[in-house]
C-alpha cells in the first residue's frame, strides 16, 4: 500500500502562460498543478525568498522585562539598562506575562508586503485606524495603542490577545507572473517527457570534438539558464544570495509566528 504523501503546503504564485497559453492548458490539471509548485518554490528560494506569495500572521509582545520599574515604554525609545538577577537588559518596566502595557507603533519583521488583517483582543481593526511607516512599523492613527501585553496561550481570536497577518516578502508582479509561467512550463515538459530548458545537472560532456562543461547542481549559481526567468531572478537577487539578510538583537526580539 502506497503511503500518504503530505500535500504541498506553500503558496502557489500567479501564473501569466502568456504566449504560451494554448501548449500550457493542453496539459493536465495534475500536471499544471505539480509545475507551478514547483516553479513557484523554486523561484522564492532563487529570489533569497524576498519574494513570495505566503502571509503569516505573527503575536506582537515584549518578553517579561524589569521588575517593579515605573519606567515609560515607547518601542524603540526611552530604554534605561537594568539588571535583573544577574542578567542585563533594556527594561521598559511592567510586571505582566509579555511585557509592557501598551504602545503607539510595533516593528514587524521585514519586509511587509502586504498587510491582510490586525486583530486585537479577537476582534479585526479597521484599516482607517492604522498605517505602515518605513514599510515595517505598524502604527496606531485612531488614538487607541496597541496592547503588547497579550495571552499567548490563548488563539487570536480570543479577548486578551493581538495578532497581525501579513506578507512576509514583497508581492509576486506581473513579471513574477510571467517569469513562473516560463519555468512551470519547463517543469510541465519534463513531467511529460518532452525537451526542455531545465538544466540537467551534467558537469562535461564531449561530442565530435566539441567539449562542454556545465557547473553541478540544479541551478548552479542561483539561475536556471532560462533567459527569461534569470532576468527576474537578476531583479531581485543579483549577488545570488541564499536568503535576504537580518539584523538580529537579544534586546529587541521578533514577534512569535504562529502561522
Amino acid at each position: 500500500m502506497t503511503a500518504q504523501v503530505p500535500e504541498y503546503d506553500g503558496c502557489p504564485w500567479p501564473v501569466d502562460p502568456a504566449c504560451q497559453t494554448a501548449e500550457w492548458d493542453a496539459y493536465d490539471d495534475a500536471v499544471k498543478d505539480r509545475a507551478v509548485a514547483l516553479a513557484s518554490s523554486t523561484l522564492e528560494r532563487l529570489t533569497a525568498r524576498r519574494v513570495g506569495n505566503c502571509p503569516i500572521t505573527v503575536r506582537p509582545c515584549h518578553p517579561r522585562l524589569a521588575r517593579g520599574s515605573s519606567l515609560p515604554y515607547f518601542y524603540g525609545a526611552n530604554w534605561q539598562a537594568q539588571n535583573w538577577d544577574g542578567v542585563w537588559i533594556n527594561a521598559c518596566g511592567h510586571v505582566s506575562a509579555c511585557g509592557c502595557d501598551s504602545t503607539k507603533y510595533v516593528a514587524l519583521p521585514a519586509p511587509v508586503g502586504r498587510l491582510d488583517e490586525v486583530k486585537v483582543d479577537g476582534q479585526v481593526v479597521p484599516v482607517s485606524a492604522y498605517r505602515l511607516d518605513s514599510g515595517r512599523y505598524l502604527v496606531r492613527t485612531d488614538g487607541e495603542d496597541w496592547p503588547v501585553t497579550q495571552d499567548l496561550t490563548l488563539p487570536d481570536t480570543e479577548p486578551g490577545t493581538f495578532s497581525v497577518s501579513y506578507l512576509n516578502a514583497y508581492p509576486v508582479d506581473s513579471l513574477g507572473a510571467y517569469a513562473v509561467g516560463v519555468l512551470a512550463m519547463e517543469f510541465a515538459k519534463a513531467c511529460s517527457g518532452s525537451k526542455c530548458r531545465l538544466p540537467a545537472g551534467v558537469t562535461s560532456i564531449s561530442r565530435q570534438g566539441i567539449t562542454m562543461e556545465i557547473p553541478s547542481g540544479v541551478f548552479p549559481g542561483g539561475m536556471t539558464g532560462i533567459r527569461e526567468v534569470d532576468s527576474f531572478i537578476a531583479l531581485w537577487n543579483p549577488n545570488g544570495s541564499m536568503q535576504s539578510s537580518r539584523v538580529w538583537s537579544p534586546d529587541r526580539p521578533s514577534p512569535r509566528v504562529t502561522t
